[in-house]
């Protein structure tokens, strides 16, 4: 963030209790970096956190006429991008999950429970020829992420890299293993494949 006065933000929070929107854009610039790369840091995910970054410069606009009275700004608005981040992260995990149930019910009314262990176990081979074919530190970091449930910061202080480095090969080999699963699923129902790639990704 750059570099502005305890005064020049007085006044700009003034101006913003007022419901000046030109004093609310600067305002938006000046904070929106830091806490996006704080979200983002937390979610890894860059759409929800764009998400959750207005859903934060949201709630501080309908909470304007208070801003006057809060002591450290840059803190507050912390703790509401916080907030926002874990409600929104038990939302997208419901929604997965929920997700996932509906699939799930959809095949037992249509095929046998059979089926579906046939099925998800000839998926589960594809998908481990996919991460198979990746390069070694692709390939460590998706099994570690994906089916060891590392977090990111584990994984890099495990391969001794940076958190950077793990982000790009997950990344990486994300993009490659849906590739390979997509271009080999053309034989399994469309309800089926779109529980296994819920599922597994």
């Amino acid at each position: 963030m750059e570099s502005t006065g305890k005064n020049d933000i007085s006044s700009l929070l003034a101006r913003i209790a007022m419901g000046d929107e030109a004093a609310f854009s600067h305002f938006f610039d000046l904070y929106r970096p830091n806490i996006y790369t704080t979200v983002l840091r937390i979610t890894k995910d860059e759409w929800l956190s764009e998400e959750i970054l207005q859903d934060t410069f949201v709630k501080t606009w309908i909470s304007r006429e208070a801003l006057t009275g809060i002591e450290n700004i840059e803190n507050w608005l912390y703790k509401i991008a916080r907030n926002v981040t874990y409600t929104a992260m038990k939302r997208s995990f419901r929604e997965k999950q929920n997700f996932n149930q509906m699939t799930k019910a959809s095949i037992s009314l249509f095929y046998p429970e059979t089926d579906y262990l046939e099925r998800d176990e000839q998926f589960h081979s594809l998908l481990e020829t996919a991460i198979s074919r990746l390069p070694r530190k692709q390939q460590e970091t998706f099994r570690l992420i994906k089916q060891s449930g590392l977090k990111r910061e584990q994984v890099a202080a495990k391969l001794e890299v940076s958190a950077e480095t793990v982000k790009w090969n997950l990344d990486q080999a994300m993009r490659s293993v849906r590739a390979y699963c997509t271009a080999h699923v053309k034989d399994l129902p469309l309800i089926f494949v779109l529980h296994f790639f819920s599922k597994y990704f």
